[in-house]
């Protein structure tokens, strides 16, 4: 057990020396924040083999361990001493590697379980197991199928959107939270789940056995928003391993059905794999750097389109493009929106980005656990930096993307949305009516049909409430 502590604390400590891999994201299991970062996942080189050697051959002149050796003898003393039965040697370590992590003052960086970071892993995957299904709450707090995911279990099944969920394995789930449903029907792949539906014409209650199944998680929303102008909207969640496949798929059928201008919503994206935020810019850009990034001897380089994902007519034809942020796009949401600012592709609408202009690396450690550490800084094609500044007081002084058109999105504003979803969850532009982000891009983007550009209102002014 010494041994292994030994080697941990110093992979922790001498981690962010790491080079070579590829960069991805932290995409956060369960609710998003905006402090999800670009990261990058190295592998750990044979160079570590020299801490796995005896004590005794690397004790002169070796001053890097000695807090290695004080964490021991604090550890020992703990073990020997305290009054009371301690935690594990693992708490305790995992414990200590946290703290020294938060002594950086770094929210970005971070130390995570081997279940944490096997979470973040299938995060990133973009898979899950369970029925397939996006569930909400009705306004009578009842629990709704809003709609079964494409080739799920559910689907095959017959689950329909509007379906009321009444009963999970003939237990009522009335009074539940929506997150303590999800945990009743998530289970073991392979594994039945019975589901008693209420469906809207039937006198009596649906009963279905679902197996369970490890289902494709959707990353992408999409639809024509205005079908005789012929303008597509696609929402991206997240830049996880599936992102730009799903996005090209959407991109194809709404061109198929006649796209002429497309709205990107990367609204309260957090962000996601570095290399997929490459691929889908690459499918907006013709050539040329996409984002820079800084190492911290302050050499700059940077990563360029990729020719082979130029596959549809969104970039030989150039058709307008509008890309909706806010406070939450974050990171790759970040990259991709601000490329496309400065090659005068997009035209941005909301509110300011986030301002995740870092770049942090995930190192696995021995035990399955992994530590995240900020390493690198980046920069849009045109060297804007966009990282958050703040004052000493902690107020932000500048920092992320502000858009060609400040459009606020109210309290009052998501709820009118969030309530015409559930009013008719098979109406995909339910909401579409109460977003005002939404109703100003396709605004911008008829002028653009027309033949007309919008100018940008002047500094600082507010476009809508």
């Amino acid at each position: 057990m010494r041994r292994f502590l030994t080697v941990l604390i110093a992979l922790t400590i001498i981690g962010a020396g790491f080079v070579g891999g590829f960069a991805q994201e932290d995409l956060a299991a369960g609710p998003r924040t905006p402090y999800a970062a670009l990261v990058s996942l190295r592998m750990i080189p044979a160079k570590l083999a020299l801490l796995l050697r005896p004590a005794s051959a690397r004790a002169q002149g070796d001053k890097s361990l000695e807090p290695v050796a004080t964490y021991f003898e604090v550890m020992n003393t703990i073990r020997g001493d305290y009054y009371g039965a301690p935690p594990s040697s693992t708490k305790l370590t995992y414990t200590a590697i946290r703290g020294m992590l938060k002594t950086l003052n770094d929210p970005y960086t971070s130390f995570w379980t081997p279940k944490e970071y096997k979470d973040q892993m299938a995060e990133t995957a973009g898979n899950f197991v369970g029925i397939g299904a996006k569930l909400d709450i009705t306004r009578d707090k009842k629990v709704v199928i809003v709609e079964p995911i494409e080739n799920s279990p559910a689907i095959k099944k017959g689950v329909l959107p509007g379906d009321i969920i009444v009963k999970v394995d003939n237990k009522p789930i009335l009074g539940l939270t929506l997150e303590q449903v999800v945990q009743r029907i998530r289970g073991e792949e392979g594994t039945p789940v019975r589901l008693t539906l209420m469906r809207k014409g039937h006198d009596k209650f649906i009963e279905l056995s679902i197996v369970r199944a490890v289902v494709l998680s959707p990353i992408i929303e999409y639809r024509m928003v205005d079908e005789q102008a012929g303008i597509g909207y696609i929402a991206l969640q997240g830049f996880n391993e599936q992102a730009d496949q799903q996005f090209a798929q959407a991109l194809k059928k709404l061109e198929a059905r006649g796209m002429r201008a497309l709205v990107f919503d990367l609204r309260n994206n957090p962000g996601g794999l570095l290399n997929v935020a490459q691929d889908i810019a690459s499918r907006f850009i013709h050539e040329g750097p996409l984002v820079w990034v800084q190492e911290r001897n302050g050499n700059k380089t940077s990563l360029d389109v990729e020719p082979d994902k130029h596959q549809s007519r969104l970039e030989k034809d150039q058709y307008p493009v509008v890309v909706l942020v806010n406070g939450y796009s974050a990171s790759a949401s970040e990259i991709v929106a601000g490329a496309l600012k400065d090659y005068n592709i997009g035209t941005l609408v909301g509110t300011t980005t986030f301002g995740k202009g870092l770049v942090q690396t995930i190192i696995p450690l021995p035990d399955s656990s992994a530590v995240k550490i900020t390493t690198q800084h980046y920069f849009t094609p045109k060297m804007n930096d966009i990282n958050k500044k703040v004052d000493e007081t902690g107020k932000t002084i500048s920092g992320g993307i502000k858009p060609d058109f400040v459009v606020e999105l109210t309290d009052k504003d998501v709820e009118a949305m969030r309530n015409a979803s559930r009013d008719n969850p098979s109406d995909l532009n339910a909401s579409a009516a109460f977003d005002p982000q939404l109703k100003k891009g396709v605004e911008v983007l008829k002028e653009k049909l027309a033949g007309g550009a919008q100018a940008p209102p002047a500094e600082g002014r507010v476009t809508q409430r």
